[in-house]
């Protein structure tokens, strides 16, 4: 028996069709005129509600909010073809990162076999080696809703070393960009299915073809994006074209700062420059202006500089520098507040879980209350990460220790 191919992946969840047998998943995705005549279903859109909490300068209280982040789905024979294709667009990216010596620059969406806490740790051990420097952090402003559609179909075509894109690579473009959604519960109520429990009945898909043109188009429920921007953020190739679009920004910033004798980095949207003392205020000026090159933005409220200085044995800064949920002044690392907040928010699911358990079961096996209490936590940009166990290991391991 071959080896299930990796682009293969059979989602639980229900969509408008049933999942696809191997051979008929096979026969679709590697068929380039049956996926150019494909025609894509409607996204499934809902919202995640994030917790946040940030703590006033100046009155030093801790004020809690939430931010809510659009993710969407694709059905089952779409989400096949992202699949399919971004396995195929990624050899190509993967070979132009290493021919432009980027490899060690972009550390999301790849596969390096290391997360957040590794990178983290990477960054801060670069500024505790270096003793004077600067880092610059920034961050991309609205990131996969800004990606302007011109830009990335140019990038895409230049990685095929092509004219333009072939009938099939355009099908899925066109799919990513003109991409259509419908919100999750106003669809599940109109089709009379819980959002807590899709499944029951025994149901293989939300509905027949002839209901959801009655029930959900004719409705009215379907939404086009009209824009000549915005990718929907969640298929199985929208990291990797995220990653594509910033080819070009990535090889001017690395260029900028080994000329410089500096380091940098980018994790999806969060950015990162590790420089001399004197080019912070160079360093943030040149990334706002080759980020508006793409027709993105910086958020200003999220660009934070920081100077690190030696000072003895010892490493102190400005003030702590916050990358990618951790917080370094110099001398020790800190998990951010955010990050406390959603793992309490993750404790107190899986504690509601449990005793949901205890009352049905009549008692829980320990073993599936720890994996309910140490699942794994996300990012501020919901990249997937260790579990927080493995974050504890990094305190205790990471904080750099002062040179002799």
């Amino acid at each position: 028996m071959l080896d299930t191919p990796s682009w293969f992946r059979q989602r639980r969840y229900l969509h408008f069709d049933e999942p696809l047998s191997l051979k008929s998943a096979t026969a679709l995705v590697t068929n380039p005129a049956a996926v150019a005549a494909h025609a894509f279903w409607p996204l499934i859109r809902f919202q995640v509600h994030t917790a946040k909490i940030k703590q006033d300068k100046t009155t030093g209280s801790l004020d809690w909010h939430h931010k809510d982040r659009e993710i969407s789905y694709a059905a089952h024979s779409d989400s096949l073809i992202f699949g399919y294709y971004a396995e195929a667009v990624s050899k190509l990216y993967e070979a132009q990162l290493q021919k432009s010596g980027l490899g060690g620059c972009i550390l999301a969406f790849r596969s390096l076999g290391k997360n957040n806490i590794d990178f983290a740790r990477a960054a801060f051990e670069e500024i505790s080696t270096r003793g004077d420097c600067v880092a610059v952090a920034l961050d991309v402003s609205k990131f996969f809703d800004t990606l302007d559609h011109a830009q990335l179909r140019d990038r895409w075509v230049r990685l095929l070393g092509t004219s333009s894109l072939p009938p099939d690579h355009y099908a899925v473009y066109k799919a990513l960009t003109r991409f259509s959604f419908v919100d999750r519960d106003e669809a599940f109520a109109a089709l009379g299915v819980s959002v807590h429990t899709p499944r029951s009945g025994g149901k293989h898909r939300l509905c027949s073809p002839a209901d959801f043109r009655l029930r959900v188009r004719a409705a009215g429920q379907i939404k086009v994006n009209q824009h000549k921007y915005g990718i929907p953020q969640g298929t199985a190739i929208s990291a990797l074209l995220s990653n594509v679009y910033m080819l070009d920004f990535d090889a001017a910033a690395h260029a900028f700062a080994s000329s410089y004798g500096g380091r940098y980095m980018r994790y999806c949207d969060d950015i990162l420059f590790i420089m001399p003392m004197a080019l912070g205020a160079a360093t943030e000026s040149f990334c706002t202006a080759e980020v508006a090159k793409l027709k993105l933005a910086i958020n200003p409220a999220k660009t934070d500089t920081c100077y690190f200085a030696k000072k003895g044995a010892a490493q102190i800064s400005t003030k702590p520098l916050q990358y990618l949920g951790f917080l370094f002044d110099g001398r020790q690392i800190l998990i951010r507040s955010a990050a406390f907040a959603k793992f309490s928010n993750r404790m107190k699911r899986g504690v509601s879980l449990a005793k949901q358990t205890m009352r049905s079961r009549a008692g829980t096996r320990q073993s599936k209350l720890r994996a309910a209490m140490s699942r794994p936590f996300i990012n501020e940009r919901s990249s997937p990460v260790t579990r927080i166990s493995a974050a504890g290991i990094f305190f205790d391991t990471a904080t750099p220790r002062p040179r002799k």
